[in-house]
């Protein structure tokens, strides 16, 4: 029987990070030696569908005219 997960990826092309929630996740080998190497932060996918949110929300209030005076990254 072979070891593969259920989306057929190998476990060995996995690693395992420890996210700033407090999750250890399994993530692509691949995908983490990049954003390394482009000394970007690597997250869990809650994490980074939370960010991607906010940015979003953020640009929509930008184009709307909505963001407050006051707003803070």
């Amino acid at each position: 029987m072979s070891d593969l997960t259920i989306d057929g990826t190998d476990p060995c092309d996995m690693y395992k990070i420890y996210c700033s929630c407090g999750n250890i996740v399994s993530l692509d080998r691949g995908m983490v030696k990049s954003k390394k190497h482009l000394k970007k932060r690597v997250e869990c996918t809650v994490c980074r569908n939370f960010r991607i949110s906010k940015e979003i929300d953020l640009m929509n209030s930008l184009f709307d005219g909505t963001l407050d005076e006051g707003y803070t990254a």
